[in-house]
């Protein structure tokens, strides 16, 4: 007999999730865990307004991944090529790393009102580090001897930068997203816990409406939609990763 493929196990490891999930919904009771049934029936009933809410945060999320590939990219670059760069930027970018984003979004509401911005600061918060750190390591991904023979034919450090050591940083550059990405989703949310006022709607506005209200089954309904929405976007970036780099490296 051969063995079960991965896809399989995938669905059997789901199946027991749910059944786990079921049994324990029916001895905790509705108001404390719902069913995967009622969180279903949520989904459908509710469908525009979770629909809408979650276009609003892949909407900050998008923004905020985006703005922390192109930052996180430049103060890896800025830090790896100087010394008195990296000495500069590395309070920063660990008072990022350190600093709950909880504590720091109702000043974000202060700042920059209520709406799409805080929201979309709260996930270039969560999403910068890991793509400065992916970079850093991936741009001393080259020997010194790659780097000694480009040098020899006459590059300069800026073509070496650009058309070796960007190229290398490629595989680590694509994982740091990865983790960026699932980091961005939250960042958003959390940033519309504090900063959305429900017009329009966003996940995080619903979560927190639907808790205090005691509508456990929408509460998970809209989590479900937030992790649905950070593996699609994990999912993009992969696509992106196999398009570019994957055959170059026989994946």
């Amino acid at each position: 007999m051969s063995a079960p493929s991965g896809r399989a196990l995938f669905a059997l490891g789901c199946g027991v999730a749910l059944l786990a999930w079921a049994l324990a919904a029916n001895a905790a009771g509705p108001l404390l865990l719902p069913s995967p049934l009622a969180v279903a029936r949520s989904l459908f009933a509710d469908r525009a307004r979770l629909f809408t809410a979650a276009e609003q945060t892949a909407l900050a999320a998008s923004l905020g991944l985006g703005i922390a590939t192109v930052a996180g990219l430049a103060t890896s670059m800025v830090s790896f090529s100087s010394r008195a760069g990296a000495a500069l930027l590395g309070p920063w970018l660990l008072a990022l790393q350190v600093v709950p984003i909880v504590a720091i979004a109702p000043l974000l509401v202060v700042w920059l009102g209520y709406g799409l911005p805080v929201s979309t600061a709260t996930a270039i918060l969560a999403a910068l580090y890991p793509v400065h750190a992916a970079g850093r390591t991936g741009l001393g991904a080259p020997t010194q001897d790659q780097v000694d023979l480009l040098r020899l034919y006459g590059a300069s450090p800026i073509r070496v930068l650009v058309d070796l050591r960007l190229r290398a940083a490629l595989p680590a550059l694509f994982a740091g997203l990865r983790v960026a990405a699932g980091l961005a989703v939250i960042g958003a949310i959390i940033g519309e816990f504090v900063g959305s006022n429900g017009v329009p709607p966003t996940l995080g506005q619903v979560i927190v409406a639907s808790a205090r209200s005691a509508r456990t089954d929408l509460c998970f309904a809209a989590i479900t939609c937030a992790g649905v929405l950070a593996a699609a976007v994990q999912a993009g970036i992969t696509g992106l990763e196999r398009a570019l780099i994957g055959r170059w490296y026989g994946r």
